[in-house]
């Protein structure tokens, strides 16, 4: 009677852990952090901790004159992702301008053979943020085989 009730206990806690392993196996494909950074080369960053002030350098790295300068302003996002399945997959990233209302712009980014860990960068830069304005709102999509499989957004979108 209680070697019965102990394969029964047993084989209940087999069941559970099979099916567990088989959900991390299948599950589908978020987006596990967002970074976001405005870059304003005439506007000076004040700071006492110097790290505040390497990412606006950084993106200015080579820009000598006034005109480089200028061209690098703008909006630049990383978005990390993972997706166990291994599968194709495209990263969609929509936005909103200032000066363009209610337009969705979007870039898109294909990934063949993605890895189990992502990084995807999308950046509003040049003529575009120039002529278009600040970017207003935004969302980012992974999408396989037309359906959507894990978005993030803007508070405003």
């Amino acid at each position: 009677m209680l070697t019965n009730l102990f394969l029964r206990f047993c084989a209940v806690i087999l069941v559970i852990l099979l099916n567990s392993g088989c959900q991390s196996l299948t599950s589908q494909a978020k987006i596990t952090n967002s970074k976001y950074f405005h870059l304003d080369p005439e506007k000076e960053i004040n700071s006492s901790d110097p790290m505040v002030r390497f990412e606006q350098l950084h993106f200015l790295h080579g820009a000598v004159t006034d005109k480089e300068k200028k061209q690098r302003a703008g909006h630049y996002y990383v978005f990390w992702w993972t997706d166990p399945s291994h599968r194709p997959v495209t990263i969609r990233f929509e936005y909103l301008q200032k000066k363009t209302g209610s337009k969705i712009y979007y870039r898109e980014v294909n990934t063949l053979n993605p890895r189990a860990k992502n990084k995807t960068r999308f950046k509003v830069t040049g003529k575009e943020y120039q002529s278009k304005g600040k970017v207003t709102a935004w969302r980012v999509l992974i999408v396989r085989e037309n359906q959507i499989i894990a978005s993030d957004q803007s508070y405003l979108w």
